[in-house]
C-alpha cells in the first residue's frame, strides 16, 4: 500500500491542518481533560468503588446532613434525575437513608449511614492526591491559574448545564 503523504503531500499537509483543529478545539481539550480527570481520580479512590458523581454526593450529604434530594443536586451540581437515581443506588448500598420529611411528605431528606460516612471520611483522606495527579505536572503557579481559570469558566457557563449551582456552592473569585 502506498503512503498517500509521499503521492499528495498537499493533500496530507490539508489533512494534518483539518486534524490540528480538531485536536485544538476546546471540546476535544475538554474531553481529553475529562480522561485525564478519570484516570486520576479512579487511582486516588482506588478500591472505594466510588465514581464522581457518587463521590460528589456522599462529600456534600456529609457537609450538609438532612438535605432533599433537590438541595442535594443543586449543592452538588448534579442533575436532579441523577441525583434521584445515585441517591437510591447508595440506598441500596447502605450508604445513605432516604426518608420522607414530616413537614412535606413529598420531600425526601437524606442521611448519610455509618457505612456512608466511613466512606466520606476515606475519600476526604484522598483528596490531595487527587489533587496532586491531577496538578503535580505544573509549576506552582501554572496550577493555580488553571484552577481559577477552570472555576471562572464554570462560573461564567453555568447557565449551559441542567444543573442549578447556589451561590454558596461556589466560592469567589479574586
Amino acid at each position: 500500500m502506498k503512503d498517500h503523504a509521499m503521492a499528495d503531500p498537499q493533500g496530507a499537509q490539508d489533512a494534518l491542518c483539518r486534524q490540528k483543529v480538531l485536536t485544538e478545539h476546546p471540546a476535544h481539550l475538554i474531553r481529553r481533560i475529562y480522561q485525564i480527570f478519570l484516570y486520576c481520580f479512579d487511582e486516588a479512590m482506588a478500591g472505594l468503588h466510588l465514581t464522581p458523581v457518587t463521590w460528589i454526593l456522599i462529600a456534600t450529604a456529609r457537609n450538609f446532613p438532612g438535605l432533599s434530594v433537590t438541595e442535594l443536586a443543586r449543592r452538588a451540581a448534579v442533575d436532579k434525575a441523577s441525583c434521584g437515581r445515585t441517591a437510591t443506588m447508595l440506598e441500596k448500598r447502605g450508604l445513605l437513608l432516604i426518608r420522607k420529611s414530616e413537614a412535606d411528605g413529598r420531600q425526601k431528606l437524606l442521611e448519610l449511614t455509618a457505612a456512608g460516612m466511613a466512606l466520606a471520611i476515606a475519600g476526604e483522606g484522598r483528596i490531595e492526591l487527587l489533587r496532586s495527579l491531577l496538578l503535580d505536572q505544573l509549576d506552582p503557579d501554572e496550577g493555580a491559574q488553571f484552577v481559577a481559570q477552570l472555576m471562572n469558566y464554570v462560573q461564567k457557563s453555568g447557565k449551559h448545564t441542567r444543573s442549578s449551582i447556589p451561590d454558596a456552592a461556589m466560592p469567589e473569585s479574586g
